[in-house]
């Protein structure tokens, strides 16, 4: 495991707009990754501040204030502090942690290279498969080698403990896991969870759990940061919440965690827009009261596509236990040709289950009005009824 990140030191605390934050110690700023930007955030930013007081060390032009903004026909300009201050303060309340826990990204993918980057660069990462092919390509990013360990489709997406064994050992940073399963929409059971966490205090790794669906879960469960201070999940408001377009994301860890990933962070994306922050948080206490709605309507959807494939030869797959994605096994189908001759023959676009690691598949967003997902899934059927 690579040795620095073991002694990096606490992030700044932050303070309210106006209250300088304790300057940096030396030996602080000679173990981050970045030491410039490190100083630059504890004694140049917002919370560095003090009203009133000259600055030289600004490297670019003082923000335009809200007449000079007007003037150009933009709106004026979100309190930066307030908006980070306020969105950590919404997550936090919301997941029973402090702000502490919490780390701010640019969605689920910004979320999950800062991890790898901070925990795993140059290391070893155990992934499961069937998964998502970013959390896979992440490993190579960072530098670090990949193990795969299994979920099995023949015994509803559980992970297999010897696979798992077999995956993590001393070289081990990560051990990284979807809930819900992407791309089977399986919730991630409990002794799976448990069995990942032995072997993390076994071999002095974390456990990263990627959440980005787990909110379409019908059976609330707490988020598993919340399990174990080897934990650390990563969310966001997009695939859920249908808010893409405000790129608001997490990371939720112990402090101590959280901390070595923000100071890695600083580099990657060393300041997030406040705008998009303002209206995540005040969305994300509101959102409690919209998922019931959107996990009814998500599991008749679901229920449709179960219906289509009870009556579609050649067709199976694992009922998702929420969530709006579906792995559909094919027998004896090439899911790749498959998905082309949907799209040539009948307009109906599916993935192929080759970026899942499942050739033999194809993976499906069933959250259509239940007229447009008929029509889709009856193309669906043509087409599998013309391939030899």
């Amino acid at each position: 495991m690579p040795t620095d990140d073991r002694s990096t030191p606490p992030s700044t605390p932050v303070g309210p707009p106006g209250e300088p934050l304790r300057p940096l110690e030396a030996a602080e700023l000679a173990s981050a990754p970045f030491p410039y930007l490190r100083w630059a955030k504890a004694h140049l930013s917002w919370e560095a501040m003090t009203a009133g007081a000259p600055c030289l060390g600004m490297s670019g032009l003082e923000p335009l204030d809200a007449e000079a903004r007007a003037g150009l026909g933009l709106s004026p300009p979100p309190e930066v502090g307030a908006a980070i201050a306020n969105l950590k303060a919404a997550l936090a309340t919301r997941y029973a942690l402090s702000p502490a826990h919490v780390h701010l990204a640019a969605g689920t993918s910004h979320a999950n290279f800062a991890v790898y980057l901070a925990l795993a660069r140059g290391g070893r990462v155990a992934v499961e498969t069937p998964g998502y092919e970013a959390l896979h390509r992440l490993a190579h990013a960072v530098g670090a080698d990949l193990a795969l360990f299994a979920r099995d489709p023949r015994r509803a997406y559980r992970v297999d403990p010897d696979s798992l064994a077999a995956a993590v050992d001393d070289r081990t940073d990560l051990i990284v896991l979807t809930d819900l399963h992407n791309p089977s929409g399986v919730r991630l059971a409990e002794d799976d969870l448990a069995r990942a966490l032995t072997l993390a205090h076994r071999h002095d790794a974390h456990v990263l759990v990627d959440e980005v669906y787990a909110d379409f879960d019908a059976q609330e469960r707490p988020s598993a940061a919340t399990r174990d201070d080897r934990v650390i999940t990563t969310n966001s408001l997009t695939k859920a919440h249908g808010l893409p377009d405000l790129r608001a994301g997490w990371i939720l860890g112990a402090p101590e965690v959280i901390a070595r990933i923000d100071a890695w962070d600083d580099l990657v994306h060393p300041s997030l827009p406040p705008g998009p922050m303002v209206d995540a948080a005040a969305y994300v206490p509101q959102a409690p009261a919209r998922l019931p709605g959107l996990r009814a309507e998500a599991a008749a959807r679901a229920a449709q596509v179960d219906d289509w494939v009870q009556a579609t030869p050649r067709v199976s797959w694992t009922r998702p236990d929420g969530g709006l994605t579906g792995l559909l096994h094919l027998e004896g189908l090439d899911g790749d040709r498959v998905a082309a001759a949907a799209w040539a023959d009948q307009s109906v676009r599916a993935v192929p289950g080759r970026f899942f690691q499942q050739p033999e598949a194809l993976r499906i967003s069933f959250m259509l009005p239940e007229a447009e997902l008929a029509t889709a899934l009856d193309g669906l059927r043509r087409t599998l009824a013309g391939c030899a």
